[in-house]
């Protein structure tokens, strides 16, 4: 049995480098005696177990959560193109003939409707807001089977109708 003196030098290790075989990825390991590392970790390995197992095809959860995803996408692009064209249709109405008025109201382009009561300017995002809230809360009144709910959800998008022109 060889026993190591403390008075001898300690060898040192060369490093080497080798490429994952699942990702591409250099990673540096000792090069001693024995089998060499072949991933950079145990994910690359499983990943390219699963990889050979099912033939590079994804699993079951693999399809769903990407089904999922693309889904999700779709629609956060079918809002995102309901709301420009919403915007759009707002910015092309035109305000009506004043029909023989004086004095005719100053026209509110953002929420296309006249200023009349409201005559603070309210931005594009808060005239929206204002406008998805007001029709659920009319949505609602209607839905509802109690009336005093129903009144006082119309009470309030009475109130959002006055504060913003609606």
């Amino acid at each position: 049995m060889l026993v190591r003196r403390s008075y001898e030098p300690m060898a040192t290790s060369t490093t080497i480098y080798w490429d994952c075989e699942y990702c591409g990825i250099e990673f540096g390991q000792p090069d001693d005696p024995g089998r060499k590392r072949r991933f950079c970790s145990n994910a690359c390995r499983q990943a390219a177990y699963r990889a050979r197992v099912h033939g590079g095809q994804r699993t079951h959860q693999q399809r769903e959560r990407d089904e999922a995803r693309r889904r999700a996408d779709e629609k956060t692009r079918q809002a995102r193109e309901e709301q420009r064209r919403r915007r759009r249709a707002r910015q092309d109405r035109q305000p009506p003939p004043h029909a023989g008025t004086s004095r005719p109201r100053s026209w509110c382009g953002a929420c296309g409707g006249y200023r009349g009561p409201h005559t603070t300017h309210h931005d594009d995002a808060a005239h929206e807001r204002a406008r998805r809230r007001y029709e659920a809360l009319c949505r609602k009144a209607a839905g509802t089977t109690f009336p005093h709910e129903a009144a006082a959800c119309r009470a309030k998008a009475d109130e959002l109708c006055a504060k913003y022109g609606l």
